[in-house]
């Protein structure tokens, strides 16, 4: 397979994790790197052997570019999607699709009346424990679903200075931190238990009083099965937390290490067992992917369908935060 061409927009943190795993995959080139800023452009340039773009519109532009991968704010990332859609090229755009509902639905339309695939970066329900849990559910191996328990936090918090990152604003940041870490967690569980009904949230400044920015965010799930789910996410945990716990009438699980451990104890057992899993790279294997659809012509597994059902949980837990109310999940 020849590799993709691609533009990665957005040559930070994450701009580069992404270009890494893509060249990783051996089937996407970057082969530009776009941003405002001239210095760390020029060095994402010059470590992946690619061309500058001062701009997204520079690179959409660009005849050589087949695709690109989007690592920018999140409240660009609906109107980016569908321009790209417009000049025809595929894409990647990493977590949040979008802020709305009504965002989302509108990137998803533009890209498939342009026959352009749209992949979404939600790569934890690929982590080897998502999949293993994934398989023992569809074995009943736990029974029925009763409760879902899950934490998504970081430290980042304690680096933000006012003015000095978008993700300080609470135009990019609704909810506080499940924008940007607790929204893996809302996509992983309803892979695992199916869609989220309604929720309950409540949001808190525990650290950051100085930031119009809420730092703590805790939710309360009803899934349409009628399981119950509890999210924790936070900007201010002393480390770095990702983990998750099923209980079921047959036995529980317990999803650690950000995915790389899974300890299952059944029912009357006193301790749980470790479940042999495979490793794993899931930012490359769903740009592997993403790669693929591009030349083959299929669908990704988080696709806007998919990123928007999860926009939709995101959209509520705003809204009940907001108004203090249960919010009812809009259909995505």
């Amino acid at each position: 397979m020849n590799p993709v061409r691609v533009a990665s927009v957005g040559v930070g943190w994450w701009g580069r994790v992404l270009a890494d795993a893509a060249v990783k995959s051996g089937r996407l080139t970057i082969a530009v790197g776009a941003g405002r800023s001239a210095e760390p452009r020029a060095a994402f340039a010059a470590k992946y052997r690619c061309r500058e773009a001062e701009s997204f519109d520079a690179a959409l532009r660009d005849a050589e570019i087949e695709a690109v991968l989007l690592a920018t704010p999140h409240t660009l990332h609906a109107e980016q999607v569908i321009a790209a859609a417009a000049g025809g090229k595929h894409v990647f755009v990493e977590k949040p699709l979008a802020l709305t509902v009504a965002d989302g639905r509108r990137a998803t339309e533009a890209c498939d009346r342009a026959g352009v695939v749209l992949a979404v970066g939600h790569q934890r329900r690929r982590h080897p424990a998502s999949r293993a849990l994934k398989r023992l559910l569809s074995e009943g191996a736990l029974g029925r679903i009763a409760q879902i328990e899950g934490n998504m936090s970081s430290d980042l918090g304690f680096s933000f200075k006012p003015g000095t990152t978008w993700r300080t604003t609470r135009a990019e940041t609704p909810g506080g931190a499940v924008t940007n870490v607790g929204i893996h967690k809302i996509d992983t569980f309803q892979y695992l238990l199916g869609p989220i009904d309604r929720v309950s949230a409540f949001v808190s400044r525990v650290v950051l009083t100085g930031m119009d920015i809420d730092d703590t965010t805790s939710i309360l799930f009803e899934f349409a099965s009628g399981t119950q789910g509890y999210l924790g996410t936070s900007w201010v945990h002393p480390n770095r937390t990702s983990v998750i716990t099923l209980h079921g009438t047959e036995a529980q699980a317990y999803w650690e290490a950000d995915g790389a451990r899974l300890r299952v104890a059944k029912r009357g057992q006193a301790e749980p067992e470790a479940v042999a899993l495979p490793t794993a790279d899931p930012v490359m294997e769903e740009l592997a992917e993403f790669a693929r659809c591009v030349r083959d012509g299929g669908r990704p597994e988080v696709g806007g369908a998919e990123a928007t059902a999860n926009v939709a949980v995101l959209e509520a837990i705003v809204e009940s935060a907001e108004t203090g109310r249960v919010a009812i999940i809009k259909g995505a």
